[in-house]
């Protein structure tokens, strides 16, 4: 049977961090228990949609954690309720520093949670003020203390060349995260969003952006520095203790089915894609009105499909293997992609080792160049 995942969408923030564009919003208390209900309708109505073993459930924001444990625990028992999660799921929920507890922590483990992801971004006070995150240092220190105590898979989210950050800054946050001994960390590189704090001060001149061979610098010192450390660069952004990869998170790079709940959330069955309604009393009222929440729906089609499987495929350090694609499409991506794989293996941003192809480290460098070749 296909395995399959599970998004939760939570779009609720105490204070939206100066460099997120991602569909969450502040001022939004009273919603939260409405919102919980209105989710719970949603998986209750969509329940016959998804036929596949659920092999993950990510519960995503948003901040997750400003919900109380209650909630969530009513959210995930009606995911229990009408889908076949495997005994062994990977079920995480991403969480923000300072509004971790002790008494939330237990619940979640007892509803089956069985991984956290931390949002830290940085190891210094003056840049976790500068990007507008609510925790300190010390806030984020003691909330991974008490979350050891009953969660032994913890993934911790960081961000580099983040404006004002040093070198050093980031060797820091490096070697401090490491000293914890988390199975699990993420290294996103900075990326200015439009509709964002940071956008709005940088069309005024008012932020300095890092150079792009400042971020490239940071990025191998990055990959270095985790290996060294015993962490397997698996995927572009992410790096972990062997057996502890985000099952979840390959879900979607391997192009598979999965289905999202929430406002804003996306489903993919293989063959389409479907969208929620981003607005939060938006996506109550249709839940409540008509029982349904999708207003953007595309067929792809097989070069789409194909495409997909190749620039997500190759987000992942084992890159893509041609048994897998003949497996899908019925055709050789060393046919199809003929053009596109020679070239970039003579730029040395691709290489080939029998049936697989995979970035190397320059081409992980312009990887969103590399991927622009494989749409057709």
């Amino acid at each position: 049977m296909t395995e399959t995942g599970i998004y939760i969408h939570i779009p609720f923030c105490k204070k939206k961090c100066f460099y997120c564009d991602f569909n969450s919003y502040t001022g939004c208390e009273s919603l939260y228990y409405v919102y919980t209900d209105a989710l719970k309708k949603e998986i209750a109505l969509r329940k016959d949609t998804l036929f596949n073993t659920v092999s993950s459930i990510f519960i995503g924001g948003g901040t997750p954690n400003v919900l109380s444990a209650e909630c969530i625990k009513e959210i995930l028992y009606m995911i229990y309720r009408y889908f076949n999660v495997m005994s062994d799921a990977e079920i995480t929920i991403e969480l923000n520093p300072g509004l971790i507890t002790e008494e939330r922590l237990r619940i979640y483990q007892e509803i089956g949670i069985n991984r956290i992801s931390i949002g830290l971004q940085a190891w210094q006070n003056r840049l976790l003020k500068k990007i507008g995150r609510l925790h300190t240092i010390e806030d984020f220190i003691e909330n991974y203390r008490i979350s050891r105590k009953y969660f032994s898979n913890i993934n911790i989210d960081l961000i580099y060349a983040l404006p004002g950050q040093t070198f050093e800054d980031w060797k820091e946050t490096l070697s401090k995260v490491v000293e914890l001994k988390p199975n699990h960390i993420s290294c996103y590189g900075f990326i200015l969003e439009k509709d964002t704090v940071f956008y709005n001060l940088y069309i005024k001149g008012k932020l300095k952006m890092p150079s792009d061979d400042f971020e490239i610098d940071l990025f191998h010192y990055t990959i270095d520095f985790l290996q060294k450390c015993g962490y397997n660069h698996y995927e572009i952004s992410n790096y972990a203790i062997n057996s502890y990869e985000c099952r979840h998170n390959i879900l979607y790079w391997k192009d598979m089915q999965y289905i999202g709940f929430g406002a804003g959330a996306y489903s993919f069955d293989g063959d389409k894609r479907t969208g929620n309604i981003k607005g939060i009393k938006e996506y109550i009222e249709m839940i409540n009105n008509k029982r349904i929440a999708i207003i953007e729906e595309e067929q792809l089609k097989k070069k789409d499909k194909m495409s997909e499987f190749m620039f997500l495929g190759l987000r992942m350090m084992e890159g893509v293997n041609d048994r897998e694609f003949k497996h899908r499409f019925s055709k050789s991506m060393f046919l199809v992609y003929k053009d596109a794989i020679n070239k970039n293996i003579d730029l040395n941003l691709l290489m080939r080792e029998g049936d697989r192809v995979y970035l190397t480290l320059k081409g992980m460098d312009v990887s969103n160049n590399v991927f622009e070749d494989f749409l057709i």
